[in-house]
């Protein structure tokens, strides 16, 4: 057998008992090496795969080939190492020479001789597709292969001193001649095995350019363009400006419903006989004690103004403070510069303040003058009354007006609660919330929880905004100009004069609302504190 590469390395045995496969063909000293005995069950490749090697399958040779090899080498001195063993001598030897190449190959046909061990009917070959031995000549001027490590425990280095490779593409193999079969048996087909035969390595294929996409125009890629995402809509508290409309109108149905039905049953009731007989015994109001005041006085009309300035600013305020998340400004007093509020807070709690001055000086002037008459209760018809007046509301037939010299009792509760129950509680629980309370103060804080404010003054906001909503609606709706005249202009006629302060006052309410800034305040807070942008 033939070898290729750089060296030669064997491996197990082809057959139980065998020598190691491949054989080696060995050199030493430049003298002809002995032919190698090659042995193979059929079927057997000649060589591995090697570069542009002609490989035919041979078959089982029982005897040693009878031609001789001839070999030239021309030997070249081989670089000395360390011993392979403690105290040994320079590996390799000094009689392993390179070899330079092998020269040709002549296969020589030859008969297999029978082994004398086999049973009878299998000393004969099994196999006539072909039997040769291979002779390998060494042509001068090759190297020695590099020997390793013993195959076997004691052995020798492998492979053998001498040992040369064999250039593959000086290699030919010649096909064996069959032997003729001594018996008539049929034997088995022989198996060829795969031989890999390399492939000359390619030449690197060219570098790809990946492929650009088409270029759309224009208007397609317009068209198929993802349109962008709509903006969510601004949100006014829980609800969008669109959502509030909505629910709005909706809203406003319904109660106009609601209110259709009300005024129909409480048409068909007063209509029973019993009702009738109740509203003509509590008509919606009852006499005054002789000592009341007619009439309504100018401070009254005056007080009233201020009343609803201050009212409307303050509710204001109040949802700003609780609806601002981030405060633009920031004021501290001058007497405590580490303490600060927000400037809205500041202006919420100035308006409270000016406004609890003027409910003072109204409850001095009404129990002053006597007109506490005509909003304190001072009977207990007063509850009758108002049912009978909140009826003939209901019933859109309005009850009798005469403001001017009585309340009915339904007005006369209203302004007693507003006046001495939601007022009070407005500014008992903003001074809980306030700075002005104090903060060590343990058995107080106990007493009074901060949380109970909160949940009280809230509440009384929103009843104030209820009260001035349907007071403004009646005082229209019962006559106008003639109330307006009560409340603004302090006479009992009719004509535009309480109309006109009316709208010159909701004017001044209006440029106040607008004007209620930061820029407009900063100025009016550093008069009584530091104000600062944190």
């Amino acid at each position: 057998m033939a070898t290729y590469g750089r060296t030669t390395r064997q491996g197990l045995p082809r057959v139980a008992g065998g020598d190691p496969w491949p054989p080696v063909v060995e050199i030493a000293g430049g003298e002809p090496a002995p032919t190698a005995v090659v042995e193979a069950s059929a079927p057997a490749v000649a060589a591995d795969a090697a570069a542009d090697v002609a490989v035919a399958p041979v078959a089982t040779v029982a005897a040693p080939a009878a031609a001789p090899v001839a070999a030239a080498s021309a030997a070249r001195s081989v670089r000395r190492g360390l011993p392979r063993v403690p105290g040994g001598e320079p590996w390799p030897p000094a009689t392993a020479a390179p070899v330079a190449a092998v020269a040709d190959v002549v296969t020589a046909p030859s008969t297999p001789a029978p082994d004398p061990a086999a049973p009878a009917d299998r000393a004969e070959p099994q196999s006539v597709v072909a039997g040769a031995a291979a002779a390998v000549s060494v042509a001068g001027g090759g190297r020695a292969l590099r020997r390793g490590l013993p195959r076997t425990p004691d052995g020798e280095p492998w492979p053998p001193a001498g040992s040369a490779p064999a250039r593959p593409e000086r290699v030919a193999a010649i096909p064996a001649v069959a032997a003729p079969e001594p018996t008539p048996e049929p034997t088995p087909e022989p198996v060829l095995e795969p031989v890999a035969v390399p492939v000359a390595a390619a030449a690197p294929a060219p570098r790809r350019t990946p492929m650009q996409p088409p270029r759309r125009p224009v208007a397609v890629a317009a068209a198929s363009a993802r349109p962008a995402a709509e903006p969510w809509p601004k949100l006014y508290g829980p609800y969008s400006r669109a959502e509030w409309a909505g629910a709005l109108v909706i809203g406003g149905f319904g109660l106009l419903l609601a209110a259709t039905g009300v005024v129909v049953v409480v048409n068909w009731l007063l209509g029973l006989a019993p009702m009738e007989d109740f509203i003509a015994r509590y008509p919606g109001e009852y006499h005054l004690p002789e000592s009341a005041p007619i009439g309504i006085p100018a401070w009254i009309g005056w007080q009233h103004f201020f009343n609803v300035f201050l009212i409307v600013l303050i509710m204001r305020s109040g949802l700003q403070v609780r609806t601002q998340k981030r405060p633009t400004a920031f004021w501290s007093p001058r007497w405590n510069p580490q303490r600060k509020i927000s400037l809205s807070l500041w202006f919420h709690q100035s308006l409270d303040i000016l406004w609890l001055v003027n409910g003072a000086v109204f409850v001095v002037l009404l129990f002053a003058t006597g007109q506490w008459m005509r909003i304190v209760p001072t009977s207990w018809e007063v509850f009758p009354n108002a049912v009978s007046a909140l009826l003939q509301y209901l019933s859109l037939d309005w009850p009798t007006e005469n403001g001017w010299v009585n309340y009915n009792s339904l007005q006369q509760i209203a302004y007693f609660l507003t006046v001495f129950i939601a007022a009070p509680l407005a500014a008992i629980t903003g001074v809980r919330m306030s700075g002005l309370w104090p903060k060590n103060a343990k058995t107080l804080n106990r007493i009074y929880p901060v949380e109970w404010a909160r949940a009280v003054h809230f509440p009384v906001m929103l009843y104030f905004v209820a009260f001035i909503i349907v007071h403004v609606g009646l005082v229209f709706a019962t006559g106008a100009l003639r109330n307006l005249n009560h409340m603004y202009a302090s006479q009992d006629v009719v004509n535009w004069t309480g109309f006109w302060i009316f709208v010159a006052s909701l004017v001044v309410i209006a440029v106040v609302w607008v004007a209620a800034r930061p820029l407009v305040l900063a100025p009016i807070a550093r008069l009584f504190g530091k104000v600062s942008g944190r």
